[in-house]
């Protein structure tokens, strides 16, 4: 089972050579042997010899504390390089490639090398047996690195295994305003408006920052003055526009100072006027982060155009940077109202909307708004085999302008260990973008699973929905196993079967094909793997596909393809006959029955001989039990050589069946001189028929003669005998009164006796070519005749 060879039929031009791949794959700690016969043109073979040893794949790290790799926490440039040992403990020379290791790990800033690479910056190398390579590994940070534990694997001669866990880090400090610049626009005496100002810290390290309040004076302020922001944390800032007289052109510049990092400019604009609020208050109701629209009419009673540029005093509200009026008209102003946040019961949205208008006067109104729970984003189908891993992307659109992380909560309508659905904890969307969280689905069978999956920022509360149902269908073929073997010879082949569930499962397996053997069932314990046997007999010549399925209640059904090549039978017999003429000889010819058939029921085979006529089966309807399991039934066949002729005749024998296969024997028959019979006893005055047949294969004239002739007489002197067919010599004994003694007789009747000897001769008038002798055939049968 260690050795595979590639060497299908092919043909040989004179002085063509052709390359055979034998592969040598071990299972076992063992040595391993085999012979593989190559037949030339049918006639003869040559045995090619093969020896292989599995030997152990065994390479591992010098001490155990290798196997832990620790950076620790690095600031930018810095850098650490630690080493370990890896010593090949096979018995054999082991190729070690870390390339991919190293592409792996240098998205984190570490650098992989070996002692003994073949090229610098290719970890490459060839270790040969107990010899030892030292790994180097560099980190050196360039910027931020959050904190990793990720595995070094290695190909050891193209087998990937896992050494050791590298950990790590670097920290850096990343501080900046949400924006530079914060325009309030007009602003009513003695009113208020309010921004939020977001600081956010996208680095690893803590800082301390400080405002100072002298810079924001005497009309704006800011809240909180300091504080410390930690690291992936964000501080909102409340900036407050209180105008103290009539200006069109209040400002101020203050700067944040970080502690650790540069100071932070901020830019603050904006203009006082006077204006009275409309006692109409302009509600909005909408949905959190969908949009609710009011309108607002302004008419122009002066004599020129109205170019008005309305302040909105609420981050939720929204319109139109400018709005023109004409002379005498009335114009239409409209406000969105897009929150991005919910708001509580009773605590709506509450903003204010000024209209400075040319004439000097403004308009003010309130607004209020009230944001409602968020609608689901839709439903996310997939449909995809069992069996099959398979990536669901839900799209996340972070509305604000800063980086929002997301607890993931995945609810199923009903919980089967046979299904999985699951993706990260969580998730960060950087500000005003798009995300693509991968939620991974498998199934082991054919199901439905339903589930809701909640993106919750647990700061504020806000989240996002979506449906997703994902269906498993049938699973594809698991693998294509290809199985060549002569016809009747066995051929095996492991396939390997794992449970990946956490509880025990029991196997059955069957094939649609029943020459194909496998065990009907297997049980796994939890987390188990096993490997069968898959066992082929071929009975009859040719290519076929049959389908194994593995199946169990928990793990649904696997398909596995078998391609299935029988060539000729190897196992060509001869049987070897020598009789003389007129005699005959049964042999018996045996062969396996490796057909099942159904039941107890006989399978019957046809057994017959080519070209006759010196050959003849027994029995044409050869009938065999049914075979059990792989090692078949024996069944036998009598065959009978009558020869024709003298010399060598040849045939063959034929045992067939349309499902169990054909059965060929070469028979080779050797006829001789016929041989001598009798003595036949002669009662004096009477006639006896002795018995003969035409054993040639066409109508043969025969002589008979008897001697001595005074005492001993044929009936007819000749007779001709169609083939194959049997007549009667009727002989006669009548004595004389003085018996005369042969004097040739060399076993005369003792002195005293009454018994005269004789023969009947029997002479075949037939040509050469029909007898297969040079000399005229003749059979003798020995006379007795008594008083």
């Amino acid at each position: 089972q260690a050795f595979e060879i590639d060497a299908p039929p092919s043909v040989l031009q004179p002085g063509e050579a052709r390359d055979v791949v034998v592969s040598f794959k071990p299972r076992a700690l063992r040595a391993y042997s085999a012979t593989v016969p190559f037949e030339i043109n049918g006639s003869y073979r040559i045995a090619l010899r093969l020896r292989g040893e599995g030997c152990e794949l065994r390479a591992e790290l010098a001490t155990p504390t290798m196997q832990q790799v620790r950076f620790g926490t690095l600031q930018v440039g810095e850098e650490v390089t630690r080493t370990v040992t890896l010593v090949n403990r096979s018995r054999r020379a082991l190729e070690v490639d870390m390339r991919e290791a190293a592409d792996l790990l240098s998205a984190f800033s570490v650098n992989v090398n070996l002692s003994k690479q073949q090229a610098p910056g290719v970890p490459v190398a060839v270790l040969r047996a107990r010899e030892a390579v030292e790994v180097s590994l560099t980190f050196r940070p360039t910027r931020r690195v959050f904190p990793f534990s990720e595995e070094l694997f290695a190909l050891l001669s193209s087998r990937p295994r896992a050494l050791l866990m590298v950990h790590g880090s670097c920290h850096a400090m990343d501080v900046r305003l949400e924006t530079e610049a914060v325009p309030f626009g007009p602003v009513v005496l003695n009113s208020r408006a309010t921004r939020r100002l977001q600081l956010e810290n996208n680095g690893d390290v803590g800082t301390r920052f400080e405002w100072d309040p002298a810079q924001f004076a005497p009309h704006f302020a800011i809240a909180p003055l300091s504080g410390h922001i930690g690291p992936a944390e964000e501080v909102t800032f409340e900036v407050a526009f209180a105008p103290t007289h009539l200006s069109r052109d209040l400002f101020a510049r203050p700067q944040l100072r970080v502690e650790g990092a540069r100071s932070l400019p901020l830019s603050l604009t904006g203009m006082c006027v006077e204006a009275e609020a409309e006692q109409k208050v302009i509600t909005f109701a909408c949905r959190v982060r969908e949009a609710a629209t009011q309108s607002v009419h302004i008419k122009n009673s002066a004599l020129s155009v109205w170019r008005i540029q309305p302040v909105i005093q609420h981050d939720a509200w929204e319109g139109p940077e400018t709005l023109e009026i004409k002379p005498g008209e009335t114009g239409e102003y409209k406000m969105t109202y897009k929150p991005v946040l919910m708001t509580q019961a009773g605590s709506p949205d509450q903003g204010k909307a000024f209209f400075p208008l040319p004439d000097g006067t403004g308009l003010l109104y309130h607004l209020e708004g009230t944001a409602d729970a968020p609608a689901p984003e839709g439903t996310v189908t997939a449909t995809v085999p069992a069996k099959t891993k398979h990536a669901i992307v839900l799209k996340l659109n972070n509305w604000l302008p800063t980086t929002q992380r997301f607890d993931v909560t995945v609810t199923r309508d009903s919980e089967d260990e046979t299904v999985t659905l699951k993706g990260h904890d969580f998730v960060d969307v950087p500000g005003m973008q798009e995300y693509g969280y991968t939620l991974t689905f498998l199934s082991h069978k054919e199901t439905t699973c339903n589930a809701q999956v909640t993106f919750t920022n647990p700061k504020s509360g806000e989240y996002i929905k979506y449906a997703v149902q994902a269906r498993a269908t049938a699973p594809q073929v698991a693998s294509h196993i290809d199985l060549s073997a002569a016809v009747r010879q066995l051929v095996t082949h492991t396939l390997d079967l794992d449970n990946p569930l956490s509880l025990p499962v029991s196997l059955e397996l069957k094939c649609d094909l029943p020459e194909v053997t496998v065990p009907p069932a297997l049980h796994l314990g939890a987390g188990a793997a096993a490997t069968v046997p898959i066992a082929w007999r071929p009975l009859v010549k040719g290519e076929r596909s049959a389908t194994l399925t593995v199946s169990a209640p928990e793990l649904g059904a696997t398909t596995h393809s078998l391609r299935l090549r029988a060539s000729d039978a190897a196992d060509m017999r001869t049987l070897q006959f020598r009789a003389g003429l007129g005699a005959a000889q049964t042999q018996t010819f045996r062969f396996s029955n490796f057909l099942r058939g159904n039941g107890t029921a006989p399978i019957v085979y046809k057994a017959s001989v080519r070209s006759g006529p010196d050959f003849e089966v027994e029995v044409k309807d050869v009938q065999a039990p049914p075979a059990d399991g792989t090692q078949g039934t024996d069944v036998s066949v009598d065959v009978k050589f009558e020869p024709s002729r003298v010399g060598e005749v040849r045939d063959t024998l034929t045992i067939s069946h349309p499902e169990g296969g054909e059965y060929v024997c070469d028979l080779v028959g050797t006829g001789s001189l016929p041989g001598r019979a009798g003595p036949i006893v002669i009662r004096s005055g009477q006639t006896v028929q002795v018995p003969f047949k035409n054993v040639l294969a066409s109508n043969a004239e025969f002589v008979f003669t008897c001697s001595p002739a005074t005492m001993f007489t044929v009936a007819k002197a000749k007779e001709t005998v169609p083939p194959k067919k049997g007549i009667n010599i009727g002989v006669a004994f009548k004595p004389t009164p003085d018996i005369a003694r042969d004097p040739k007789d060399k076993n005369p009747p003792p002195p005293g006796s009454d018994s005269v000897r004789g023969q009947l001769t029997v002479v075949a008038n037939a040509p050469e070519s029909a007898t297969g002798s040079d000399t005229p055939l003749r059979w003798v049968f020995y006379l007795r005749g008594d008083q």
